[in-house]
């Protein structure tokens, strides 16, 4: 006979007679009810974010540093991708929830796919004094002044990383407000990695360069700036350059993303504090340092990204930019930006926090 193994109702042990095993039962479900016994905690939210990893990711470290992920109810897996095209497909299949992924054609174009990702937030902008990418040019060519060397850019060869990216849409600006047009230059694509390289044996001009790289090549002598992209942007309004997307089904999940966003807007505050304010700098440069992998003295040296404390959205900025790849043939038609771009998340956020002082 095979034994019954399940553990027997208060009201069956022998020791107990209905009527007390009853009483028993109902004081029990009333001590829980009060919290007098623990109950199990509500398992945390998983959450992927995925990027080509870096110093623009400090809202993120900070964020699961001081802890508002946990706070927030999230464990934040974060994944490094050598590519903005696999960050997409990663997003656009649900292998990841988050991405931070520079202004491409392919990403305004989402929405004509039907793929219905979100920008969401700022992963890296640009605004006076806090921008983390520059041109550069090699020394023997400095003209006497930013203006004069960039006009003397014509007929010469400027390094990006790809033409199918906001690094061309910005240089092009540059060049053009100092009467320097598209047809005028030969724009060479190059791994950032690269570029230094080339600038010092003259296969390039010029360089369109972002953080680490940048300090490293301007303390070499190779090169000197011409042009801060902060400028693109103003004192009230970023110039957005890497946005924060959530994939289509992770906006859906009002909870997790709203509590996503909360987290990292905390985090964003804590670096602005830190490189605007001054406030607790050091620290925040050691935590920048841990999780990217680099020598702290990289990130001390090196210029500040922007990252807007109030995770705003320059809605205008990424017109200007679509307009642009529109009519560069990069693009067969604009995209409503209002399929693309969610502010909800980053507003609710912010109704909570307040705006940052």
């Amino acid at each position: 006979m095979l034994r019954d193994t399940r553990r027997p109702a208060l009201w069956d042990m022998p020791c107990l007679s209905r009527r007390t095993a009853c009483a028993m039962a109902g004081a029990f479900l009333s001590i829980s009810a009060l919290g007098l016994i623990p109950t199990r905690t509500e398992a945390a939210e998983t959450v992927r974010f995925g990027s080509v990893g870096g110093l623009t990711d400090a809202g993120v470290y900070l964020a699961e540093e001081m802890g508002f992920f946990k706070e927030a109810g999230l464990t934040v897996e974060r994944k490094r991708m050598d590519s903005a095209p696999a960050l997409v497909t990663a997003l656009a299949t649900d292998q990841l929830e988050v991405i931070g992924i520079g202004l491409t054609p392919g990403l305004f174009m989402a929405p004509q796919q039907k793929i219905n990702l979100k920008v969401v937030g700022d992963k890296q902008s640009s605004r006076p004094g806090y921008s983390a990418t520059r041109l550069v040019i090699r020394k023997p060519l400095w003209a006497g002044s930013k203006e004069k060397s960039i006009a003397s850019l014509k007929g010469k060869k400027i390094a990006i990383t790809s033409r199918a990216s906001s690094s061309f849409y910005n240089v092009a600006q540059v060049l053009a407000a100092n009467g320097v047009t598209i047809p005028d230059v030969t724009f060479t694509q190059l791994p950032y990695a690269s570029m230094a390289a080339a600038l010092s044996t003259g296969a390039v001009d010029a360089a369109y360069m972002i953080e680490p790289f940048l300090s490293k090549v301007l303390r070499s002598g190779v090169a000197a700036e011409v042009a801060d992209i902060g400028y693109l942007g103003d004192a009230k309004e970023s110039h957005l350059s890497v946005p924060l997307v959530y994939s289509e089904n992770f906006a859906k999940r009002k909870k997790e993303a709203g509590a996503f966003m909360l987290a990292y807007m905390k985090g964003v505050r804590v670096y602005n504090d830190a490189f605007v304010k001054g406030i607790n700098k050091e620290k925040v440069i050691d935590i920048m340092a841990k999780y990217a992998g680099v020598d702290r003295k990289v990130v001390a040296e090196s210029y500040p990204a922007g990252l807007d404390p109030d995770q705003d959205i320059n809605v205008k900025s990424l017109q200007e930019m679509q307009s642009f790849f529109v009519a560069q043939k990069m693009m067969p038609k604009p995209t409503d930006l209002s399929t693309l771009v969610d502010t909800s998340f980053a507003k609710a956020a912010l109704a909570k926090l307040g705006p940052y002082q």
